[in-house]
């Protein structure tokens, strides 16, 4: 078996991880909660929906860059400067949690599991990196030992990250499974979706949802782009949906997001109708 298959298999078998899981979400969603109005917008810019990507992958690039660079100048022995990288990657590493955080709660089973591991490893690696930095310059050869710890725990934190992204699909976008037809197809009747309703249906190999309102039919993508959720089964209130998992909203209208968790909008579609029949594309 692959190492690090190995690895993330017996980081899955630690026990009481989902007692916690529990733990952690109860106290995250308590803090959340407490935001009152400001919850959900606080949440859907974490999560990146202003950026149309998850947002937490592009923020630890800083500490681990930071780190890295900080590794590279302590070996050339510029201690300043690896004191300076070593407080950016601080900084990076508190955007990096919180972020991280926000993700984390609106995923279940292994990739919950695996995501407590994750953060443990790399709160201990900051723990590490902060003592570190306030021994540079009183005790440098102890600051250097514990960021060189630091680096190694990260590193194999940022592996059980790899396999909750690569592995277990959190924080893709799983809108983009198939390439939605770019040519207009037939896809039924008018009449075979409910006036004020939705129905899936399948263009080529890609799931349509189509919502009509008398003459007027929209269409986005079925699969829900944050974690594959089927819109189908969930709520449609006016022009938006909300996805039966994790709660994501979209406008039928154009596949806009309205509320994450999701960071990606739906594949939307040109629709005509005629003679009864819909016709759909991709729009470009």
């Amino acid at each position: 078996m692959p190492i690090a298959q190995t690895l993330v298999d017996r980081a899955l078998e630690t026990p009481g991880l989902d007692k916690a899981a529990d733990g952690f979400a109860g106290v995250a969603n308590g803090v959340y909660d407490a935001a009152g109005a400001a919850k959900q917008p606080i949440k859907d810019a974490l999560h990146g929906t202003w950026l149309g990507h998850s947002l937490h992958p592009v923020i630890t690039d800083v500490p681990i860059g930071a780190w890295t660079a900080g590794l590279v100048l302590d070996l050339l022995g510029e201690r300043r400067g690896a004191k300076v990288a070593i407080g950016v990657g601080l900084l990076g590493a508190v955007g990096s949690a919180a972020t991280g955080l926000t993700d984390w709660l609106a995923t279940s089973g292994k990739p919950q599991r695996l995501g407590v591991v994750h953060a443990a490893l790399n709160g201990t690696a900051t723990a590490l990196y902060a003592a570190s930095w306030l021994a540079r310059g009183k005790a440098d050869s102890i600051g250097i030992v514990l960021s060189v710890l630091g680096y190694g725990i990260v590193s194999l934190g940022a592996l059980y990250g790899g396999a909750m992204s690569l592995d277990f699909q959190i924080g893709v976008n799983h809108a983009h499974a198939n390439d939605p037809p770019n040519d207009e197809i037939d896809v039924g009747a008018l009449t075979d979706v409910p006036d004020g309703g939705m129905k899936r249906i399948s263009a080529g190999d890609y799931p349509v949802l189509l919502v009509r309102r008398g003459e007027h039919v929209d269409a986005i993508g079925a699969i829900c782009a944050h974690q594959g959720g089927p819109l189908d089964e969930g709520t449609l209130e006016g022009d938006v949906i909300t996805c039966p998992w994790h709660a994501s909203r979209f406008c039928v209208r154009d596949g806009a997001i309205v509320a994450g968790p999701t960071a990606y909008p739906q594949p939307a579609f040109r629709v005509r109708v005629l003679e009864g029949r819909i016709r759909i594309a991709a729009t470009e």
